[in-house]
């Protein structure tokens, strides 16, 4: 066998290429658990931001108004905030009337099955 046909091992290399995802995912680790450490200063300055943004659009209207309410100051935002309000009730409307099933669910007995035998045999002890 000649030495060219050898696969050449490099510990050194292979521990660097299993070392570098890892420090990537700790410093990402790192900056999201900063932003959780600062979520109340995160989130005052996005409120800070978004009071900002309605007084600019009652300041410096938005120059287009094709129906009457954008020429309100802050219509945008209020149509936001209505719109993310009536997401969030039909998701659990719909939710509640489509999705949820009761508890027992899986285990309902009322019915005899082949894995069960029949409900009422089997609570008095009749099988």
């Amino acid at each position: 066998m000649t030495q060219a046909s050898q696969p050449t091992h490099n510990p050194d290399a292979a521990t660097a290429a299993k070392m570098e995802p890892e420090m990537e995912i700790t410093r990402l680790g790192r900056f999201l658990e900063g932003m959780v450490q600062r979520s109340r200063l995160l989130s005052r300055i996005m409120l800070g931001i978004m009071a900002a943004l309605v007084i600019a659009n009652l300041i410096y209207p938005a120059g287009y108004d094709r129906f009457f309410w954008e020429t309100l100051g802050g219509a945008g935002a209020m149509y936001g905030l209505f719109s993310c309000f009536v997401i969030v009730v039909v998701s659990k409307f719909l939710g509640y009337k489509l999705l949820y099933r009761p508890e027992d669910y899986f285990d309902n007995e009322r019915e005899a099955s082949q894995l069960i035998g029949d409900p009422k045999t089997r609570e008095t002890g009749h099988d």
